[in-house]
């Protein structure tokens, strides 16, 4: 019964519906980068064409750049296994744009911004946190290691000033961005506890 109950067909199986959407978005993501000009962060160019504000994180600097996010983006559903497809779809689009209003508005000098990690930190914390509060041993025990290593990371990147990738991507990393997207993240978890706990209730 064990095993039977493992073989969930794959629209019931959550991890399966969460491979899809992030192979989607990944998907989406390399074919951004062929329109790298026309989708990349500019604030000047924003009152004429806002979908920088979404598409600035889904372009990159190069293939080192864009090769890092692509393997963190598709590790999620290896990572969390009961993670929710519909909770990353928010996240996908919620993200970016709010992450970009904070680069408007409390970094005006920044005139150019291209890469996925600050979604990325956003996303990660987010089901990381989810993982905390599973029933399943094995999600929580993950849930709190990538939250003490997400810590520790941006903890070590606001105290140092600096970022070992810069190194690879071969260009100057925005911190400021992972910053952002664990703040915006831990903001959006808090939200999303609370509205799943009014759904609750009102059943």
């Amino acid at each position: 019964m064990k095993v039977l109950n493992r073989l969930k067909p794959v629209g019931e199986n959550p991890r399966y519906r969460l491979r899809i959407v992030v192979y989607g978005a990944a998907l989406l993501m390399t074919c951004c980068q062929f329109f790298f000009t026309q989708l990349v962060y500019i604030p000047s160019l924003l009152h004429a064409e806002p979908w920088r504000l979404w598409t600035g994180h889904w372009v990159h600097l190069g293939a080192w750049h864009w090769g890092l996010n692509a393997i963190a983006l598709v590790l999620l559903p290896e990572i969390f296994f009961q993670a929710s497809s519909k909770i990353f779809l928010f996240l996908w689009f919620a993200l970016p744009v709010l992450i970009s209003l904070l680069f408007f508005f409390f970094m005006p000098t920044l005139s150019l911004y291209a890469g996925l990690s600050g979604v990325l930190h956003g996303l990660y914390l987010v089901m990381a946190l989810n993982a905390i509060t599973s029933k399943n041993a094995n999600e929580r025990l993950m849930g709190w290691i990538v939250v003490l290593g997400l810590c520790l990371k941006v903890g070590w990147e606001f105290y140092s000033g600096n970022s070992q990738t810069a190194k690879l991507i071969g260009a100057p990393v925005i911190l400021q961005a992972h910053q952002y997207g664990a703040g915006l993240g831990f903001i959006l978890w808090l939200f999303i506890l609370v509205w799943k706990r009014m759904r609750h209730s009102s059943l």
